[in-house]
């Protein structure tokens, strides 16, 4: 299942000729993940059980599906009662994901959507509560469950006054996180407006709340592409010269690039369709030496990382709390030229090296990107590392499509783009909220599919 390790052994291989760059960090191994072998083995046939799962599920054997993920719970229910797995629950956050209970809670939670799928709705609420009742493994998924578990008690159920309560505890519950914590509150006003829902109003205004600003919205028409079988991303037609509209020749175009084509015209001379990935690349350039920072243990076990082993949990801040924050401080009181120069170290000591936050060409050049961050300043640049360095995990999804920026006069906008029927993610409604806070330009640019030629502001 994992191809004989070819993989692994192809990198090594890539390193070892010099065709392939790890970034400079020294291993730290303090804690034991496996006891012995029997343990490795244990954990060895949880993974090729959640592989099995995946599997059935993602080839619609829901059946097949649910006769393995009962197989794993009583796989689960041996393992617990026969061998002592305190040791797992002492190991960080970051390691626990390589354990047995963490893979069969995995499981457990693909179990929730094939009960779901079969519409055994009381057995997927009854799992939720046991994934929830354990505060030891993938509480990173939390959100998840809390959501899932107001949804199926109300909709399936319909016990809207167990739905409260689930709203309410996943609201209070510390792990659950931007975008979910805003779907259960969004959740909680539904219900307020419901009529069947009338004599709960009480238990719902007493709820905890915090308020999301919309942001500015324009609409764009853009001439439809007709495509076979009318599935699938849009696509849309442009004139091949912007400056002259009415010449033959035309080029075929993702919903992104006519909206480049747009803030073009507006006088952003760059843009860039990158969503996450723009922000996530700056804040490896400016953040690198945080990021691949010595003395904590753990987090770099092998010499073929991309990233530190916390990246995805809050032990990443908490480990690093005071050189974030001194970095942090730094970019909010440093000059152009001195953003720049940060960049312009990092990029020529760093260019090409494995980073799985760094996307190497995202940027046509070292010079568009120090353009970008003359533009975006210290302060507000600052204010996006702060949130991603604090909950990466969940703060990497939901950013901006596009970043347009005018050299001229340091202007630019930030874009989320919505083509015909699509709507903002509540990720997404977050994160330009966050950002307008931080002084941001945030627009979102909807875009209408019409029959005629042109793509004007309405």
């Amino acid at each position: 299942m994992a191809a004989g390790g070819q993989n692994q052994l192809f990198t090594i291989l890539l390193v070892n000729s010099g065709r392939l760059a790890f970034p400079d960090y020294t291993v730290q191994r303090v804690a034991r993940v496996f006891q012995d072998r029997e343990d490795l083995l244990r954990y060895d046939a949880s993974m090729r059980a959640l592989v099995e799962v995946t599997s059935a599920m993602q080839s619609g054997q829901w059946d097949l599906a649910h006769e393995l993920y009962t197989a794993a719970k009583g796989a689960w229910c041996e393992l617990t009662t026969n061998h002592d797995l305190s040791h797992q629950e002492e190991l960080p956050v970051f390691l626990r994901s390589f354990t047995t209970g963490w893979t069969y809670t995995r499981i457990f939670s693909r179990g929730v959507e094939i009960l779901q799928r079969l519409r055994h709705y009381e057995d997927a609420i009854e799992e939720l509560q046991a994934l929830l009742k354990q505060p030891v493994y993938c509480p990173d998924s939390r959100g998840r469950w809390w959501d899932r578990l107001a949804l199926n008690l109300h909709q399936h159920l319909k016990k809207p006054q167990q739905a409260i309560c689930a709203i309410r505890d996943g609201l209070s519950d510390p792990l659950v996180r931007t975008g979910h914590k805003l779907s259960l509150q969004q959740r909680a006003l539904r219900m307020k407006e419901a009529a069947s829902c009338k004599k709960y109003h009480l238990q719902l205004r007493n709820l905890p709340t915090f308020q999301v600003q919309d942001v500015k919205h324009v609409t764009i028409r853009g001439q439809l592409f007709p495509h076979e079988g009318g599935m699938g991303k849009s696509r849309f037609i442009l004139p091949a010269n912007e400056e002259e509209d009415d010449c033959g020749s035309i080029v075929i175009c993702s919903v992104e690039e006519l909206c480049l084509a747009h803030y073009r015209k507006q006088g952003f001379d760059q843009g860039i369709h990158g969503e996450g990935s723009t922000f996530s690349t700056l804040f490896a350039l400016l953040m690198w030496d945080i990021v691949f920072m010595d003395g904590i243990p753990d987090v770099f076990r092998n010499p073929y990382q991309a990233c530190p082993l916390d990246l995805y949990t809050d032990c990443f801040y908490e480990n690093r709390k005071e050189a974030i924050a001194s970095r942090i401080q730094l970019l909010s009181e440093a000059t152009v030229g001195t953003l720049c120069s940060m960049l312009e170290d990092v990029w020529h000591s760093q260019e090409g090296k494995v980073c799985s936050l760094v996307s190497w060409e995202r940027f046509s050049s070292l010079q568009q990107a120090q353009s970008l961050v003359a533009c975006l300043g210290g302060g507000f640049l600052g204010g996006i590392i702060d949130q991603m360095a604090k909950d990466y995990r969940h703060c990497r999804g939901g950013l901006p499509d596009l970043v347009v920026w005018n050299t001229s006069n340091n202007s630019y906008k930030l874009v989320e783009v919505k083509g015909p029927n699509d709507r903002l993610s509540h990720k997404q409604q977050i994160w330009l909220d966050e950002l307008q806070k931080l002084g941001a330009d945030v627009e979102v640019c909807h875009v209408t599919a019409t029959g005629a030629r042109g793509d004007r502001l309405e």
